[in-house]
């Protein structure tokens, strides 16, 4: 059973849940020219990393959407995608929570074409020592996934 602290309950040991874990969602499709990225968090932890390092006391379930300079800020400076050797330029789309989880949605405006893939992720690495990071990846429809355990950073498709 999960067991979480209160979103804000700011401060909360690290031991809130028994385990620490994102999910970084890579989607590519060559025939429609899309490339888009989500990227899922506990809602607790990244709420906290964004107190700690930007002093940010919202809620991020909050509607107006104050979190999102704070978010897209907090990701860009942790995950990195090439193509090809190309980095990628991902540009905010927004966020949402649902139950404990924030998601995070990054798209591109230029599709990346079809080299490989390298991922750099160091979301939350900084606050949780035992933090996996999970990498997935679907390339025209076929799924491939990799686990970045804390210090490893990089996924490589």
């Amino acid at each position: 059973m999960l067991t979480l602290w209160p979103v804000s309950s700011r401060n909360c040991p690290n031991e809130a849940h028994p385990f620490y874990v994102s999910v970084t969602e890579i989607r590519s499709d060559s025939q429609k020219q899309t490339f888009s990225v989500s990227v899922r968090m506990f809602t607790d932890d990244i709420q906290q990393a964004l107190f700690k390092l930007y002093g940010y006391k919202g809620e991020l379930n909050a509607e107006d959407g104050s979190a999102s300079a704070y978010l897209g800020k907090y990701i860009a400076e942790r995950l990195g995608i090439t193509v090809a050797g190309k980095a990628v330029a991902l540009q905010w789309v927004g966020y949402e929570t649902e139950e404990e989880a924030t998601w995070c949605h990054l798209e591109v405006s230029t599709f990346p074409g079809t080299g490989a893939i390298a991922v750099t992720n160091r979301i939350l690495y900084d606050f949780i020592e035992e933090q996996t990071n999970l990498v997935h990846c679907y390339r025209d429809g076929t799924r491939s996934s990799y686990k970045l355990v804390n210090p490893e950073v990089l996924a490589q498709f």
